[in-house]
């Protein structure tokens, strides 16, 4: 079974606990990543939504890829499913070695933020939003941090953590 991440499932090790077997760069044709869902417990709280990650049409987004026995398939999207407050979906994903169908999260709910939401309101909904895991800025810093290591430079990523920066900076 293999798994794709493309937020904070690149780097928070999650996967350890659901014994991971392999896990390597890859590539979901078709998608891109997009800040548009509100994180009301994780990285945020309803009064003070974080912003995070999800996919959208369109380009190639690079991310990870964990392998995992099919035994564990059931605790993995259980306890996926509730992390990231959506059902898992099938995508046909790029390794290194070749073409797998993986599962990724694609949410289509009632957390997502209006879409005429600008640039400077996303980056402070960052700066004061801080949830059980930690703050919306620590997400997108520790986002940014593990796409640099991936040699990605993801231009949604790149314009919000400059905005954030420089209202960081006011």
């Amino acid at each position: 079974m293999w798994l794709f991440g493309y937020g904070s499932l690149m780097w928070d090790g999650w996967e350890t606990a659901f014994g991971c077997g392999r896990r390597m760069p890859a590539d979901l044709a078709g998608h891109s990543r997009i800040f548009n869902k509100k994180s009301l417990e994780r990285w945020g709280t309803h009064s003070r939504p974080g912003l995070t990650l999800n996919l959208t049409g369109g380009g190639t987004c690079r991310g990870v890829a964990f392998q995992f026995d099919e035994a564990a398939r059931d605790d993995i999207e259980d306890y996926l499913c509730a992390r990231e407050t959506c059902a898992a979906t099938e995508v046909p994903v790029q390794l290194p070695e070749g073409p797998v169908t993986a599962l990724t999260y694609i949410y289509d709910g009632p957390r997502l933020i209006d879409e005429r939401l600008t640039l400077e309101d996303r980056a402070a909904m960052i700066l004061v939003a801080e949830g059980i895991t930690g703050s919306s800025y620590d997400y997108i810093k520790g986002v940014r941090k593990h796409l640099a290591a991936l040699g990605v430079a993801d231009p949604e990523v790149q314009a919000l953590w400059e905005a954030v920066e420089a209202l960081k900076a006011r």
